[in-house]
Formats: C-alpha cells, structure tokens, sequence
C-alpha cells in the first residue's frame, strides 16, 4: 500500500474518505453561510456553529417537523399554513422537514429531551437536562406536558437561593425547574470549562467591571449566544429556574465571583457523580470496561468501532482493580485541560512517534500540578494503544476525548488529518 513509487489508495478507500476530504476544502464555505455567534460569546462559552445530525425522535417525527414548521410559519408572519395529515400536504411537509434540518444539533437536542411546555416555549426539567448529557436518548413519553401560569408560578417560586447550591441542586429539583435553551446553552459551556477559566468567563459577563452580574448582563449574554436560534426563549428576569437561582425573584440579586464559580464546579461535579452512578449501581467503583464506555458514548465512532476499542481492552487488562469516583472525576477535570495537554505532548512527539506512559504523565502533571492514579492511565493506554508497542496514538486520543469534552457536540475530525485518519483506517482494515 505505501511505496517508494508513491502513495496509493485503494478506490474504496478514497470513496469511503472522501466525505471527510471534501470537509477540508468546504470549511470556508461552511463558514460563509452559517450564522456565527459573536467573537466574546465564542472565545468564552464556545461555538454553537450547525451541524447537520439526524433528527432525534421524540412525540413522533411528524410532530417534530410540524411544531418546528408552525414555528417557522408564525416567524414570518403565518402565510405558511403547517402541513396536514392525508393527501395535498406532500411539499409543506418537505417544507416542515428542511426546516427541522436546519436546526442546530443542540436545538434538537433540547427539543427530544425538553418535556415541559408553557406559552408556546419548550423548557427542560433539571432530570432532563442531567438525562441530556448522560444518556444517549431520551425517556420514552406520549407527550409534553403543557404548564399552566400557577404551575410556573409555584415552579419558579420555589427554586432554591444562590447561597444553596450544593452538588445536588439538580438533583434535589428534579421535575420542579424549568430551564430554557438559553440555560441549557450556558450549563452545557460550564461542563466544558477548566476551572482556569470560571474568572475569565464571569469577567466576560461583567460588563461594567463592577466585581458582580446582574441580571440584565446575563440576559444580554443568552440573548447573544441565542440570537439565531429558531427557539423561543423569554426575556423577563423570572423566565427560568436558573435566571430565578442567581438572582431571586425580580431579578434582584446579583452574582459575584464566588458564587459563580461555585455554581459551575458544582454542576460539573454532579453531573460527573450521576454519570459514575449509573454504572456503579451503588457500589464504590466502576469497571475499567465501564470507564471506556462512558469515554467512547460520545466519541462519534461506530458502534463496531467501540465494540473493538472494549474488546482490545477486555483481552490486555490482566486483573480489575476498578476505577474510583475521584479517580473518575480527577480524569475527567484534566480533559477539561485537553487543548494544554496537546501543546505538552507535541514536545514530545516532534518526531511523530508515540508518547510513554512516562511523557503523559509529565504533560499531565505540566497542566494540571498533578498525575492521574497509574493503574488509570494504564486503561487509557490499553485502550488507545493500538498495535500493542506500549505507547499512546495521542491523535487519537485527543479526537477521542474532545468530543467526550463537548458531550458529542464536538465534530468529527475533519481537513487533512482526517482525510489522513481516515486513509489509515481503510488501510488497517484491509491488512
């Protein structure tokens, strides 16, 4: 396959990777047509660029498509009548549907978990939202369930005070919060966020430099990271469980930097507590074949992929000792720290060999002022130790691990090194 005649590919090959080729020259194209949220928003809480996924299906495709169309129609002005079920209703519903692909993955993400209804806008409970970023499809229900203005009332009325929030907020609410999109786009930005970062973002949102949010800073930030969205969201100081969390009934109260970090290294530590629990079932550690498949839920490869990166562990792991919480939730804080991480090991990898177990707890250990537990980092290279030489592809473990980060909203890998990836692969399969 690799020559001195030069580099030869198979035709299935340059078929099966074209698609990612082709990426590498659209990119500018891509970017020319989607709608960008501003350069403050993106450097502080991250991209929201569209994707184009599958749709998730919740109430039924159908319903999807016609609520997203009855939305659409009503934005510009209703002369759009929403497709009805029987004959005559073919073009309306290809409407309806390019107007469902054209959502964002994350709208439609918050559209197949949100289980709550009231004025026309969709709200999450703080069991969906948990749900969202640990399990890959919603629970099964018939329906949204439509809230009238008392229920909201009580809702908003008895969501707890900034000065409780704990590492069980969302928990203890469960199906007694509303968040709105905008909340879920701003809670997904704090799980990704090394804590580094937690001041970098409050200043951001501290407009006027006084040490403190107020309410109408934070609403001018979701209201930028949601200008595009075919969402609706409310405006008023006491539209949602969390607006009403950080600043108390009227909007009131204001954030100051402690309370804020707080609230994010809380929400990620619970959100990482619930995802262990789900796979301990009450017991005090989880498998090493456990831990790889929370890594690779969201790693945007096959499941014949995953099935071979767990079957490669299962053969070299020679006893389990199992993976503690903290170990989890230490190894899961420096993948918060992924991008210094990579600029720590391209020192080592120049040459483009594979790193030692050695090196990457040096870069590790440069990044984050600690190492990771040694029979952890052993996992990690069984698992991505592709030819069994002991060292780590770390490509392909940071491609890997950055959409564990972003909660499988980070992409496939794209350009040239995924076209190359891509090449390799095929080239793998068929030796």
């Amino acid at each position: 396959m690799f020559s001195s005649g030069g580099f030869r590919v198979a035709a299935s090959t340059a078929v099966a990777c074209s698609a990612v080729g082709v990426s590498f020259f659209s990119k500018d194209v891509e970017k020319s047509v989607s709608p960008q949220p501003s350069t403050l928003a993106r450097h502080t809480f991250g991209s929201c660029s569209p994707k184009h996924e599958p749709v998730l299906q919740v109430d039924g495709l159908r319903d999807l498509r016609v609520r997203t169309f009855a939305a659409a129609s009503a934005a510009a002005g209703g002369n759009t009548a929403v497709a009805a079920t029987g004959t005559g209703g073919g073009a309306k519903a290809v409407s309806a549907q390019a107007e469902v692909k054209r959502l964002r993955k994350r709208e439609r993400r918050f559209q197949a978990f949100a289980s709550r209804e009231h004025d026309g806008q969709l709200f999450m409970t703080a069991q969906d939202f948990l749900e969202s970023v640990t399990k890959q499809e919603p629970r099964a229900r018939s329906h949204r369930r439509a809230l009238t203005n008392t229920e909201v009332s009580n809702i908003l009325a008895s969501t707890p005070g900034l000065r409780k929030t704990s590492q069980h907020l969302f928990r203890d609410m469960w199906d007694n919060c509303l968040i709105s999109y905008p909340d879920y786009l701003f809670m997904l930005s704090v799980l990704t966020k090394p804590q580094r970062h937690f001041q970098i973002a409050f200043k951001m949102l501290d407009v006027d430099g006084s040490k403190s949010v107020d309410v109408k800073e934070f609403l001018k930030f979701q209201g930028a990271i949601n200008k595009s969205s075919a969402l609706r969201s409310g405006e008023e100081v006491d539209s949602s469980s969390l607006i009403q969390h950080f600043f108390g009934s009227g909007g009131k109260g204001v954030i100051r930097f402690q309370d804020f970090f707080n609230f994010m290294d809380n929400l990620q530590c619970e959100v990482l507590e619930l995802e262990f629990l789900n796979h301990s079932q009450g017991m005090r550690v989880i498998s090493e074949l456990e831990f790889a498949q929370i890594l690779l839920r969201t790693a945007h490869i096959s499941e014949r992929d995953v099935e071979v990166y767990v079957e490669r562990l299962r053969q070299r792991l020679n006893d389990s000792h199992g993976i503690t919480f903290d170990q989890f939730c230490n190894f899961n804080k420096f993948l918060n720290n992924l991008s210094d991480f990579s600029v720590c090991v391209r020192m080592f990898t120049m040459s483009g060999q594979p790193i030692s177990q050695g090196q990457f707890q040096r870069a590790v250990k440069a990044c984050m002022g600690y190492s990771l537990d040694e029979r952890l980092v052993d996992t990690i290279f069984k698992l991505f130790d592709t030819d069994g030489d002991g060292g780590l592809s770390h490509e392909e473990f940071i491609v890997v691990m950055q959409n564990r980060v972003q909660r499988g909203f980070g992409g496939k890998r794209t350009g040239w090194d995924g076209f190359k990836a891509c090449v390799r692969k095929e080239v793998n399969k068929k030796n």
